[in-house]
């Protein structure tokens, strides 16, 4: 339409009870919702992310990009969902791809540093990282130890489908020995994408609280992790 400008809106949701972020039919998805939101302002929107996060993964960061009039930010926080928030949002003059993308994989146990370090890095020669197409391998990850618990976080340009949840499945397999071929989505959160965006409004209230829930409830979903582990253990005896 003429006189619509290029539309960036960065997002933040809880991807639990969704069926990941693209709209697909009669399934709840992110897409749908901001789709929903948006046209309640006139807006009807056709939406591309940046990160097409999968049923069950949540995002901090991730952003949303369309060519129509600017939405008010508040009026669309307020047609969302709890779990869904537009924090930021901008007019840019063309389509951006993103710079840098970086994930977070929390694992409610406490895992061997360097043995987990090693593990990933192993995954990147010998494990089959993409089961549909080609991505580049991860410019950086890091390992770390914390109160109770292991973080991971792995960072790139792009990514294939499931990419990360293979990896971190790969290196649990051989670090403590229990078989997986994927790692389990809840636990996996987009929390960083660099883009080259100056943001000019923004919207802190509902990121907070989604932040909060994100940190307190994500152990009710990685406890999964800890039951493998335990029917693994018993299992084992049986055999």
């Amino acid at each position: 339409m003429a006189g619509d400008k290029i539309i960036a809106l960065r997002l933040a949701y809880l991807g639990w009870e969704y069926h990941g972020i693209v709209k697909q039919p009669g399934l709840r998805t992110i897409q749908q919702e901001l789709e929903k939101a948006l046209l309640e302002q006139g807006v009807k929107a056709k939406l591309r992310f940046t990160s097409r996060t999968d049923k069950g993964v949540s995002a901090i960061d991730n952003v949303a990009i369309f060519r129509g009039p600017k939405p008010t930010i508040s009026r669309l926080n307020s047609s969302l969902p709890d779990d869904i928030t537009v924090w930021a949002v901008s007019a840019i003059d063309k389509p951006v791809a993103p710079l840098k993308k970086t994930y977070l994989y929390v694992i409610p146990f406490k895992v061997d540093v360097n043995r987990l370090t090693n593990e990933i890095a192993r995954s990147f020669r010998e494990a089959r990282l993409c089961k549909e197409g080609k991505a580049p391998l991860p410019d950086q990850y890091r390992v770390e130890r914390a109160n109770g618990y292991t973080k991971v976080f792995i960072s790139g340009r792009s990514f294939c489908w499931q990419m990360i949840r293979r990896i971190i499945g790969f290196a649990l397999s051989h670090a403590i020995g229990i078989k997986m071929d994927l790692a389990p989505p809840e636990p996996l959160v987009l929390i960083k994408t660099e883009l080259p965006i100056k943001w000019e409004e923004f919207y802190y209230k509902k990121l907070i609280r989604i932040k909060n829930f994100l940190e307190k409830e994500s152990w009710r979903w990685v406890m999964r992790l800890e039951l493998i582990a335990a029917l693994d253990a018993v299992i084992s005896l049986e055999q």
